[in-house]
């Protein structure tokens, strides 16, 4: 790697102020690439840009449905397959969009090279499927850009201190953008998606959504970890982190957008509602540890950290009694080794999920959270978990209530209407 001052940039330095002569950071979710012709609609239009002289870099996720199905072609040959195999598999996917985006640019008459992560000079750690970007390289992407080319670059992956390659985690396209951003100096980093920026809620389940137009990091990683699948809770701690501006839209449709950026002077500690977030798959876990002393829960936590699993929602309502909530279905709860190494009894429920009322300031509103269990109610919804913060109100509740409840929470709180 290019080791010269002026292009080799960690991301836990202060960046530089100045971005006006930064290039144009794109990046194309897989919904936006899942067919051919949509990944010609793409180069088209970025070949536009392109001939009229600005500088691009894009970064791409797998087309479609690509990353699942390599997920399922790894499952015919190992169950569970190895972390470090799977990773090699995974990552093709953002490859072979990066190259046939090069492709078809090049047919367009516009130079173009499509680069992998560790081309890319981003360097990562961590373990298989959960890396994390450490550190950026731009000057190979820096050198292309000097050749007026375009840098297509396969996002979700880099190396390792040891060259091993390491791929971010589902989602993870989007901080490789946002770190190529934060390295080579861009305004502000897009991300081309299926919808018009971030809504109220999820369209598919509430067509009236509306989009928010300005969004802070805290706001949107906030909605983003509850559930909000538009941006990589990560991709925003890391554009918080060095003041870049994100921005939301629709990869071919024009309309409105949504840009994450510092929360708006005026509405600073203002108490409102931004939108309803819900996850699918939630476990709710109930231990109860007889062993005496301050280290119980310390240890029932250190054990499922050795297993991958992270909890949410941490309570205990009685001495002895820790409970917690999973997300998604994986990874596998060592119920068995807590019971056998801590004298533990635990049970899990399963076919939960959650919703979340996300914004700002929650508590110091009287109203909240009393609508929020009177939606609840009229709706017979049962709640085995409640928690709450200033920022968020997070139910658990039966699975098959999910999307009855987002609607309503959604009516309730009027996010229909429009408040800009």
């Amino acid at each position: 790697m290019n080791s010269s001052p002026d292009l080799e940039l960690s991301l836990d330095l202060p960046l530089r102020k100045t971005r006006s002569e930064g290039p144009v950071i794109r990046k194309y979710g897989g919904s936006s690439l899942a067919t051919p012709a949509m990944v010609s609609d793409v180069a088209a239009e970025v070949a536009a840009i392109a001939e009229a002289g600005n500088r691009l870099v894009l970064v791409v996720s797998a087309m479609g449905d690509t990353t699942d199905r390599l997920i399922a072609l790894a499952g015919e040959f190992a169950e569970p397959p190895h972390p470090r195999e799977l990773d090699q598999l995974m990552a093709t996917g953002e490859q072979v969009s990066a190259s046939v985006i090069a492709m078809a640019l090049a047919e367009r008459g516009v130079r173009a090279v499509s680069l992998s992560g560790d081309q890319a000079g981003i360097e990562v750690t961590g373990e298989p499927g959960a890396g994390t970007i450490v550190r950026v390289d731009p000057g190979k992407i820096l050198t292309r850009l000097s050749e007026s080319q375009v840098v297509v670059v396969a996002g979700f992956q880099g190396r390792n201190a040891d060259g091993e390659l390491l791929t971010l985690g589902r989602g993870g396209s989007d901080t490789t953008a946002v770190a190529l951003a934060a390295a080579l100096g861009g305004a502000e980093c897009e991300i081309r998606t299926d919808v018009h920026g971030v809504r109220t809620a999820d369209p598919r389940i509430v067509p009236e959504t509306r989009p928010v137009r300005t969004i802070s990091y805290d706001t949107m990683a906030e909605l983003a970890g509850l559930g909000a699948r538009v941006l990589h809770p990560r991709s925003v701690e890391l554009a918080r982190r060095h003041g870049l501006a994100v921005r939301v839209m629709h990869s071919s449709d024009p309309g409105p957008s949504t840009v994450v950026t510092e929360e708006e002077p005026s509405l600073e500690g203002t108490p409102r509602v931004i939108g309803i977030a819900h996850e699918r798959e939630v476990r709710l876990v109930r231990v109860e540890v007889s062993a005496d002393g301050p280290d119980r829960y310390a240890r029932v936590l250190t054990m499922l950290a050795r297993c991958g699993v992270r909890p949410d929602n941490l309570s205990w309502p009685d001495p002895g009694e820790l409970r917690f909530t999973v997300r998604g279905s994986k990874p596998r709860l060592p119920i068995a080794e807590l019971a056998m190494e801590l004298d533990a009894r635990s049970s899990v429920f399963d076919e939960l999920g959650s919703v979340s009322v996300v914004g700002t300031a929650l508590l110091d509103h009287p109203g909240f959270l009393p609508e929020l269990l009177r939606v609840l109610a009229d709706h017979r919804v049962t709640v085995p978990s409640l928690t709450t913060s200033q920022s968020r109100l997070t139910a658990v509740i039966p699975a098959d209530a999910i999307d009855m409840t987002v609607r309503a929470l959604h009516d309730s709180f009027g996010l229909a209407e429009d408040r800009t």
